[in-house]
């Protein structure tokens, strides 16, 4: 499965952080490897580590000052994938769906089957183009008649290779630079391993002599894909002390600036999204307006997202009852093998936290703000 233009070296640390992140594999349900490489990315730079009964992984900052504002950001650790529904006689795998792949994409893909003793690789097998009907070359096949050949040649060989029904599976691939110097780079699990990232990234940014202006929670949800399902549980059982003054999601939106779409509204290298709307939320008005007066000081260019046809962690999280925003970065071909973003973007959505983080202290953050 090694890709030899994979990216190896020469990184910026953000950019690290994804590389290593995108190596694992974890959908939704599944995400324990995904939290151990949290963990052990995150424990330099926390004063609290904790995961929950359910997966999400929480590092927290502390401020200096004990009465200061606390800030919740959430990203999600899951990705899109699969479950081994059944192993058939002939030793291939079918499938059942976690979380929202589209059918046309799924064939012919490289995928990791992740078992008790280790990840096996896979095919999704697909029928040979010599032969083709024009009946094959005029449909989609549904997922459900869709199969993994691991090689095996029975059902006892797969069982022998450590398959059971209910492995994870998921898409096989690692960070690679598009071009030469393009700074975009592809990966599956790009949603949301990239907000991860962004958020490792703002957590080691304070050092250990350096204390943030307010107390950061740094929140690694889980079942995102399938429901917000993770997030849902922070909002009703945050650690005592741990109930923020504001709460902000950090994920991924569907960039729609490719050939065969129509005008563009939200672009790669055109800066991260400011949430506006989506289906899960309305953004609070007092946290859309700090994060673009952030922007605005800081010379950082930012989009402004209305997409119905998305939700985040912010649809669950608002439930804290505190003000709750998103900020999300453009992705090119979300859920599927080869989403493709700007690093540019996500280097930005990072200083634009960090913006918002240090303004927190003195920001209003009244519904109605005063006359």
């Amino acid at each position: 499965m090694n890709n030899p233009e994979a990216v190896s070296g020469d990184l910026s640390p953000i950019m690290e952080y994804l590389r290593q992140l995108v190596e694992v594999t974890g959908p939704s349900g599944s995400e324990e490897d995904v939290a151990r490489r949290v963990l052990d990315l995150a424990r330099p730079h926390a004063d609290e580590l904790s995961v929950d009964a359910v997966g999400n992984v929480v590092a927290v900052r502390r401020a200096a000052d004990p009465s200061a504002r606390r800030l919740l950001i959430c990203a999600h650790m899951d990705e899109i994938g699969f479950r081994v529904r059944r192993v058939d006689e002939g030793g291939t795998l079918r499938l059942e769906k976690v979380g929202g792949s589209d059918d046309r994409i799924l064939p012919a893909q490289r995928v990791w089957v992740r078992t008790e003793g280790g990840r096996i690789p896979g095919v999704i097998g697909t029928k040979s183009a010599h032969l083709l009907t024009d009946a094959d070359r005029a449909s989609v096949t549904p997922y459900a008649a869709l199969y993994v050949d691991i090689g095996a040649r029975s059902a006892a060989e797969a069982a022998a290779m450590g398959v059971q029904p209910g492995d994870p599976v998921g898409f096989a691939g690692e960070l690679t630079e598009l071009g030469r110097g393009s700074g975009r780079f592809t990966a599956h699990a790009l949603d949301d391993r990239a907000g991860c990232a962004a958020l490792l990234a703002l957590l080691a940014g304070f050092g250990s002599d350096t204390r943030p202006p307010v107390t950061l929670i740094a929140a690694f949800s889980v079942q995102e894909e399938v429901g917000l399902r993770g997030a849902q549980v922070l909002a009703r059982a945050l650690p005592p002390g741990q109930t923020p003054d504001v709460a902000l999601a950090l994920d991924m939106t569907a960039a729609d600036d490719t050939p065969e779409l129509g005008a563009p509204t939200l672009r790669l290298g055109a800066g991260p999204t400011v949430k506006v709307m989506d289906f899960s939320t309305l953004a609070h008005p007092a946290v859309r307006r700090g994060l673009l007066r952030a922007a605005h000081t800081r010379d950082i260019p930012v989009q402004h997202e209305l997409l119905k046809g998305i939700g985040t962690d912010a649809g669950a999280l608002q439930y804290l009852g505190v003000p709750t925003g998103a900020v999300s970065v453009t992705n090119r071909y979300t859920h599927s093998p080869v989403e493709v973003l700007d690093r540019r973007d996500l280097e930005a959505a990072q200083a634009l936290l960090r913006g918002f983080l240090h303004d927190l202290p003195q920001m209003p953050l009244d519904f109605l703000p005063a006359p």
